[in-house]
């Protein structure tokens, strides 16, 4: 009775911390983490085949079949450095926007974000559980400057000649999933509706309106932050090919999100903006009783959304936020993940790993991803896991070299952007098995 009640109150506390905390920077594969939950991490984000926390749904919903009854809470401290370059003076030409020349950095540099996940066992086939997990990456928070190139008429100050100039993107994920073993435990199914809930605002992007760049100036650039409920769901299966040898595989949908109506006139089709779909497969084998290798195919399909994917050129032809309008450009990324796991005895357990993403990012699509440089590619990880009884600390840290990407300005193509980010992420958790 004792320990029931001790369940429910933590979870109560564990979903209150992660709505009231939702902010996120991840900008790793695109606006994905590269993993979730501290061991996936540490071993690049691997976790279709082998499942080893609460956090396992965020990967695959199978993950989870006859798990033990456990909690697990985590803080990831998050560094991604971000700027852009500018070359070339403006063309001056009718019809263009250019840029001021030089390099400009962004603030906001240090963001802290939770995680927390929970299984129930209902018996040694049979388990439940809620995940609640965070994406994000355009969030960016470029100074104003002055900007003497500035047209006549806008605010002479900031990237975009109307000062402070950023995005923000929090989107949390609460995922309640079922998972059960069959064939006398060799084959697990899981499955997971998802709920969503998005935030979002941006700032400094008036002068585009000014311009007639959008369909809805009013709702282009203000600085408020509007917000949005979505639903989805996935499927997973995880399957023991052999002792010690194990294939998992998983399917996301396309979450469906209201529009964000403060940016209708930023988002292409009157503020859309859902979350892409993602699928993956995943091995995992114990080549010797203390050593775990696991490698990670996923796909994300930034291609259904067209607020993402639709390219800047698209302004030729159709104002923001209206049918058709322009996007971020960015590609469907494939992410390849490898992982090593090292039971070191006493309580112990080493991780190592290394996650290679596509960079969604083309060099015709810079001059807007100046408010998302989310253009990584390696990610190397570490990480360790100590028992105490029914206690475990864990422990991931990431770093993601610097990456860049250039291109034309495609509002003025006279000029030459480039657009770069490096990563640092240092994460602590600590799991209670009841």
């Amino acid at each position: 009775m004792e320990a029931r009640i001790i369940r429910r109150s933590l979870v109560t506390i564990a979903v209150g911390l992660a709505m009231g905390s939702a902010g996120v920077a991840h900008a790793t594969n695109g606006y994905f983490a590269h993993g979730y939950g501290t061991k996936a991490k540490g071993m690049g984000g691997v976790g279709m085949a082998i499942s080893q926390d609460a956090y396992a749904p965020g990967i695959n919903p199978a993950g989870i079949a006859g798990m033990e009854t456990r909690i697990d809470g985590s803080l990831t401290y998050f560094r991604p450095e971000r700027s852009y370059e500018v070359s070339g003076m403006p063309s001056g030409q009718q019809g263009t926007f250019g840029l001021a020349p030089g390099e400009v950095d962004s603030d906001s540099n240090n963001f802290f974000i939770p995680s927390i996940g929970f299984v129930q066992q209902i018996d040694q086939d049979r388990s439940w559980g809620i995940a609640l997990l965070g994406n994000g990456g355009m969030n960016t928070d470029y100074p104003a400057f002055d900007n003497q190139f500035c047209p006549a008429g806008t605010a002479g100050t900031g990237p975009f000649c109307d000062g402070t100039a950023g995005v923000n993107l929090e989107q949390l994920a609460i995922i309640p999933t079922y998972a059960q073993k069959f064939a006398d435990g060799r084959v697990s199914v899981g499955f997971s509706p998802i709920i969503s809930y998005q935030r979002f605002s941006a700032e400094g992007l008036g002068a585009f309106g000014d311009f007639g760049y959008s369909s809805d100036p009013e709702n282009l650039s203000s600085g408020r932050t509007d917000s949005s409920w979505g639903y989805g769901g996935q499927i997973g299966f995880q399957a023991e090919l052999a002792e010690g040898a194990r294939v998992g595989a998983s399917y996301r949908s396309k979450i469906r999100a209201g529009d964000f109506d403060k940016y209708a006139g930023l988002f292409a089709n009157g503020g859309e903006f859902d979350i892409p779909s993602t699928y993956g497969l995943g091995f995992s084998l114990d080549v010797t009783p203390n050593i775990t290798l696991s490698a990670d195919y996923q796909k994300i399909r930034y291609s259904e959304i067209d607020a993402i994917a639709n390219p800047v050129a698209n302004v030729q032809q159709a104002q923001f936020g209206a049918d058709g309008g322009p996007g971020f450009g960015w590609d469907d990324v494939n992410i390849f993940k490898l992982g090593a796991q090292i039971d070191g005895g006493n309580g112990w357990t080493w991780r190592v790993g290394y996650n290679r993403g596509e960079n969604p990012i083309s060099s015709q699509d810079v001059v807007l991803n100046i408010l998302a440089p989310a253009v990584m590619e390696d990610h190397f990880t570490a990480g360790f896991t100590k028992e105490f009884g029914q206690h475990e600390l864990n422990f991931a840290a990431m770093y993601a070299p610097r990456q860049r990407v250039s291109g034309p300005n495609a509002l003025d193509p006279a000029q030459e952007v480039e657009i770069e980010m490096r990563q640092y992420e240092l994460e602590i958790g600590y799991a209670y098995r009841f």
